[in-house]
C-alpha cells in the first residue's frame, strides 16, 4: 500500500519572514496534489514527527545563533539524548534557513537542525538551503532555486498519481476566505490588535520624553526616547521590540486608491477572515470582525517592498494583457533581476506598485489584500540604558533618504517613533541581543560605536556607573560628523570620562579638512589595545552601520595589534563581536 502524498511544513520565525516562505511552500504544494498543514514548530504535535514521510522545515537565525521563540520547545525536544538514533528513519526532509552573512553564526540554526535530523535517522532530500538577507535579490536568490530542486526531488520519491498532472495555478492561491461583516466592532482607533497576543517579557509603558538630539538644521533627526521601566528587566546588550503603525498619510493613500478603483472599501468597512480548512488556520488576531482602517493602520505593512508573490497575486485577476505579462515576469524566477531593478533598488513600496498597475487594482478582492500586504513586523532596538536607572531608553536615527523615485523613502518604525507624543502607551518586549558581555566585570571591554551604534554601549557604561562593584577598563571609540551637531549623549560620556570610568576617543569626521573616522583612531592606539586585548584577554565590541565601517575597523584593529590572525582568533572565541545593521 502506498503512503498518502502528504507534506508537512513547519517554521521557526522571529519576525514573520520564515512563516511567509513556509506558507508559500504550502501554497505551491497544492500544484503537486499534496495535502498537509503548515504550522509553527512549537504549535505542531512533535510526537507525530516519527509518522511523517515528507517534511519541510523553514527557520531563521537571530542574535548569536539563537533559534526563534516559536521553535524553542521543538528544538529542545530534538536535542534529548534519550531519543533513539533511528527515530526518524522513515522521514525525508528539507531544511531552508534564513540568515544574514554579516554575522559569524550565519544560518546557524538551520545548519544545526539539518545535522540533528540526520543524526536521528532522517534522510535529507537536498542540501540545506542558506538564504542570505545580504544578497541583492534577498532571500529569493537561494529560495527559488532551492524550492525548485525540492519539488523535483519530491516528484522522484513520490510521483504525482496516474491521471493527474502538475497544475498551472495553485487551487489555494488565497489562504483564507474574507467576507464583509455586519457585526458591530469597537470603534476606537487606538484599540491594539495585538493586546491579547502572548509574548515573553512583554510590558506596557508610555513615552516619557521624545527628544531630538541633533540640531533642527542637521541632515538627520536622531531621537533619544525615554520610557519608565515599569516591570521590565534587562541587562546591557539586550534589545527591546516594538511594533510600529503605518502613517496616517499612507493609510489615507490606500483608501484613496480603493476609491479611485471603485472597490467600495472604506476605513469603517468591517470584514471577517475565515479558514478554508484545517491546513492553514486563521491567526488569533484576525479571528474576530475587524474594520479595514484598523488593519491598514496596525497589520498591513504599506511601506513594504513587495516580493515576487505579490506580483503573482496581482496577475491572477488582471484583465489587461500588457500589465499581466509584466506582473508574471516579475513573479517568475527568470524575472528576479528585473524585479530587483524595479522594486528593490529604488525601494518601491507596495502602495506605489499598486499605482503602477491600475488595471490589476480594478479587480482586487478582500482575500487578495491579505496576500499582497505583508504583516507589519516588530522592530528591535538596542536598549541604551541600565535597568537600575529606572528608565528604558532607545537611540533612534529617523530614516529618510532619496532614490530615483519622486517621494523620499521613509523608515516605517523610526518615523512612527518620531511622531509619538509624551504619554502615548506602547506594548514592548525585551530579548537578549547579539552581544554577550563577559561575566567577569574586571575584564576589559573595548567598544566601537559610531553614530547610533553608541546605544548598547551607553547601557554598558550606565550599568557599570550605577554598580557598586569594581570594574575593569572601559574604552569607547565614538564617531560622528561634528562635535556640535551629532555627538549623542555627550553629557553622559564626558561625565563618565571625568570620573575615570571611561577612556573616550572621539572621531569627528567633518571637523577638519581630512576626514577622521574611528578606524583612524584605533590604528593610533596600538599600545593600549595590545595591553587590554592581548595581555588582559579583553573583549572587543562593535556596533553600527554594516556598510563599510565593520571591515575598516577589523582591518585597523589587526594593524594596531600587529597581528590580523589574532583578530580572527578573537572572532572564533567570541571576544570580537559585531552588531550591525543596514
Amino acid at each position: 500500500m502506498s503512503s498518502p502524498r502528504k507534506l508537512t511544513i513547519l517554521y521557526g520565525s522571529q519576525s514573520g519572514t520564515a512563516q511567509d516562505l513556509a506558507e508559500q511552500i504550502w501554497r505551491d504544494s497544492k500544484l503537486y496534489h499534496l495535502r498537509g498543514s503548515v504550522a509553527a514548530m512549537d504549535e505542531y504535535d512533535i510526537g507525530q514527527l516519527i509518522e511523517e514521510r515528507f517534511v519541510v522545515l523553514v527557520c531563521s537565525t537571530y542574535g548569536q545563533g539563537e533559534e526563534p521563540d516559536n521553535m524553542k520547545r521543538f528544538w529542545r525536544f530534538l536535542l534529548r539524548k534519550s531519543l533513539p538514533l533511528d527515530s526518524l528513519r522513515g522521514m525525508w526532509f528539507g531544511v531552508l534557513g534564513l540568515g544574514d552573512s554579516r554575522y559569524p553564526k550565519f544560518n546557524y540554526v538551520a545548519k544545526r537542525l539539518h545535522k540533528r535530523l540526520i543524526q536521528l535517522g532522517g534522510q535529507a532530500m537536498l542540501p540545506v538551503g542558506l538564504c542570505d538577507e545580504q544578497h541583492d535579490l534577498g532571500y529569493g536568490a537561494v529560495f527559488m532555486p532551492w524550492i525548485n530542486d525540492f519539488w523535483k526531488r519530491l516528484e522522484e520519491l513520490s510521483p504525482i498519481p496516474d491521471g493527474l498532472k502538475k497544475l498551472d495555478e495553485s487551487p489555494r492561491e488565497y489562504r483564507w476566505t474574507v467576507r464583509r461583516s455586519e457585526e458591530p466592532v469597537e470603534e476606537q482607533e487606538e484599540v491594539d490588535m495585538y493586546a491579547d497576543v502572548k509574548v515573553d517579557n512583554v510590558f506596557v509603558s508610555e513615552v516619557e520624553e521624545n527628544r531630538r538630539t541633533t540640531p533642527e538644521d542637521h541632515f538627520q533627526d536622531v531621537r533619544l526616547i525615554t520610557f519608565p521601566r515599569r516591570d521590565a528587566n534587562w541587562t546591557a546588550g539586550d534589545v527591546v521590540y516594538v511594533r510600529p503603525h503605518n502613517s496616517p498619510e499612507d493609510v489615507d493613500r490606500l483608501f484613496e486608491l480603493f476609491e479611485e478603483h471603485g472597490l467600495n472599501l472604506h476605513k469603517d468597512t468591517v470584514i471577517t477572515v475565515e479558514a478554508i480548512d484545517s491546513e492553514l488556520p486563521v491567526p488569533p488576531i484576525l479571528s474576530k470582525p475587524l474594520p479595514l482602517g484598523r488593519l491598514a493602520t496596525q497589520y498591513w505593512d504599506l511601506t513594504a517592498i513587495p516580493r515576487a508573490r505579490a506580483f503573482a497575486v496581482l496577475a491572477r485577476t488582471c484583465p489587461n494583457e500588457l500589465e499581466r505579462e509584466k506582473l508574471l515576469e516579475f513573479a517568475s524566477y527568470e524575472g528576479q533581476e528585473e524585479l530587483y531593478s524595479y522594486a528593490n533598488r529604488p525601494r518601491r513600496t507596495i502602495l506605489e506598485v499598486l499605482r503602477d498597475f491600475p488595471h490589476a487594482c480594478d479587480s482586487l478582492t478582500l482575500a487578495a489584500l491579505f496576500e499582497l500586504f505583508q504583516p507589519i513586523k516588530p522592530r528591535a532596538f538596542s536598549i541604551a540604558s541600565a535597568a537600575a536607572s529606572g528608565k528604558l531608553r532607545i537611540l533612534v536615527a529617523v530614516i529618510e533618504y532619496r532614490t530615483k523615485l519622486k517621494e523620499p523613502r521613509r523608515g516605517l518604525c523610526s518615523n512612527w517613533l518620531k511622531r509619538l507624543e509624551v504619554g502615548t502607551k506602547l506594548r514592548m518586549w525585551t530579548r537578549k541581543g547579539t552581544f554577550q558581555l563577559p561575566k567577569d566585570v574586571t575584564t576589559p571591554i573595548v567598544m566601537v560605536g559610531p553614530g547610533t551604534g553608541l546605544a548598547p554601549f551607553r547601557a554598558v557604561l550606565e550599568e557599570r556607573e550605577l554598580s557598586v562593584d569594581a570594574t575593569g577598563p572601559l574604552v569607547l571609540f565614538f564617531g560622528c560628523r561634528n562635535a556640535h551637531s551629532d555627538f549623542h549623549c555627550e553629557e553622559d560620556l564626558r561625565r563618565m570620562e571625568r570620573s575615570g570610568l571611561l577612556t573616550l576617543f572621539c572621531a569627528f569626521s567633518r571637523d577638519q579638512e581630512d576626514k577622521v573616522y574611528v578606524q583612524h583612531l584605533i590604528r593610533k592606539q596600538g599600545d593600549l589595545l595590545k595591553k587590554l586585548l592581548v595581555e588582559r584577554n579583553g573583549v572587543f565590541l562593535l556596533s553600527g552601520s554594516s556598510k563599510n565601517m565593520p571591515e575598516a575597523v577589523c582591518e585597523a584593529l589587526g594593524e594596531a595589534l600587529g597581528d590580523s590572525a589574532y583578530v580572527e582568533e578573537m572572532k572564533k572565541s567570541e571576544r570580537y563581536q559585531e552588531e550591525t545593521w543596514q
